[in-house]
């Protein structure tokens, strides 16, 4: 005889979502804290449905990636993958490059990137579906989903943890007042999975507060993963002509084809970007000769360049012809820094940034992500952040007090045109 849930005994506070989905609610959304065990609870519930009816079954994650190392590869702390939650004798056949198993009974479940749903999904007629980390997959997935659920009467369950006030908080706040829907939302102080000085300790390692309160207590805070803040606040400036009279800071991110090469001045006096180029399909020769004229114009400035892979070469042949731009080496930790820099800047209101539309997207695409036990900052993949880095490398050792714009500082900067022309 067949038990499941298999190889998982589910916890007390598991227990509702699987009574109410068995008394025949066909829509839950559930909102749990970090490291509650939301997947295993899905999934255990996703094969013990497809035991009892015969058809097909989708859990989603957020990317294709994320199906195949979240739930296909993994291993919990129990030493089982997701899986072997999956009685043996009642699997047919198992397709690793489809990520897809085939059971006995006939039933199908699948694991299912949203990013590749497009490929993969259309035409197929699924009778139960998850979707895990809903916050943060595309929410035109379940606009696909959903009228084939309502023919086949079929299921759906919705997890995650907030990110913010999306798609997914309205959502929620939709299933929360409707009858129809089982919701529930469950903290540290909930479970007991964690303690207060589990959270304690994730304080003093630098964990945002908002991002506490989002990933632990479940709360659905606007721009609680931003790592930069009052993005409009600060993105305020305009672009303003060369002044001969006056020193600027440079930075230049550098690319060729896929991403852009950004060039950023920063105003020495002021600490405000004046300017800010951006292009890309452009040969290395071209693009020396752009950042060579930008450097002239705006007063041979200090500042860094970065000298990351192909952009080493291109930094000594800019040296060599005069543009003493220090070289910007990208690592892991620099890259950390370069970013911390320019956010303790914006936040203390040190530095105003030019408004511009790419500048400020590119600001917002910058979240605080928690990859396993560590908090770290990312922009998607997928996603330019160009502008960024350029706007960084230009910040970068810029003086915490903006130049005094005297005279001394005038007659060095113009190269004596004060004294020849009496000004």
């Amino acid at each position: 005889m067949v038990t499941v849930p298999h190889k998982f005994q589910p916890r007390n506070y598991q227990l509702p979502l699987y009574k109410a989905m068995d008394n025949g609610i066909l829509r839950a959304f559930i909102i749990h804290h970090r490291r509650a065990g939301k997947d295993k609870t899905c999934f255990n519930y996703l094969v013990k449905r497809s035991l009892q009816r015969v058809g097909t079954y989708f859990y989603f994650l957020p990317e294709y990636s994320q199906a195949r190392k979240v739930i296909w590869d993994n291993i919990d702390i129990d030493g089982f993958k997701m899986l072997d939650h999956i009685p043996p004798e009642i699997i047919a056949k198992v397709n690793e490059s489809t990520l897809k198993v085939t059971l006995v009974n006939g039933s199908i479940i699948q694991l299912i990137g949203a990013d590749t749903f497009d490929k993969s999904g259309v035409g197929t007629n699924p009778i139960g579906v998850v979707f895990s980390e809903y916050p943060i997959t595309r929410p035109d997935i379940w606009g696909y989903v959903r009228p084939i659920l309502a023919v086949n009467k079929g299921w759906a369950i919705f997890n995650g943890t907030p990110r913010g006030q999306n798609h997914a908080y309205e959502l929620y706040e939709m299933a929360r007042n409707n009858p129809e829907w089982f919701t529930e939302v469950l903290t540290i102080t909930d479970t007991g999975v964690l303690t207060e000085e589990d959270i304690e300790r994730e304080r003093q390692e630098g964990m945002p507060e908002d991002m506490i309160q989002q990933e632990y207590y479940c709360k659905f805070i606007a721009n609680a993963t931003n790592f930069f803040k009052n993005i409009n606040d600060v993105c305020i400036t305009q672009p303003v002509e060369a002044n001969p009279l006056r020193f600027y800071r440079m930075g230049v991110d550098l690319a060729k084809y896929q991403d852009f090469t950004v060039i950023s001045i920063i105003d020495a006096h002021t600490h405000e970007q004046v300017f800010m180029e951006r292009f890309n399909h452009m040969d290395w020769n071209i693009q020396k000769s752009k950042i060579e004229a930008i450097y002239h114009k705006f007063n041979r400035p200090a500042g860094f360049i970065d000298a990351t892979g192909v952009g080493d070469p291109v930094v000594e042949d800019l040296n060599q012809r005069g543009i003493m731009l220090e070289p910007f080496k990208f690592t892991e930790q620099s890259r950390k820094d370069l970013l911390n820099n320019l956010s303790i800047k914006l936040d203390q209101r040190k530095v105003a940034l030019l408004d511009d539309e790419v500048l400020k997207k590119e600001l917002s695409y910058f979240q605080y992500e928690l990859v396993g036990t560590k908090l770290k900052v990312k922009a998607p993949d997928h996603l330019h952040d160009d502008t960024v880095m350029g706007t960084a490398l230009s910040v970068w050792e810029l003086p915490s007090q903006p130049l005094r714009l005297n005279r001394s500082t005038m007659q060095a900067q113009a190269g004596g045109l004060i004294q020849e022309f009496g000004i």
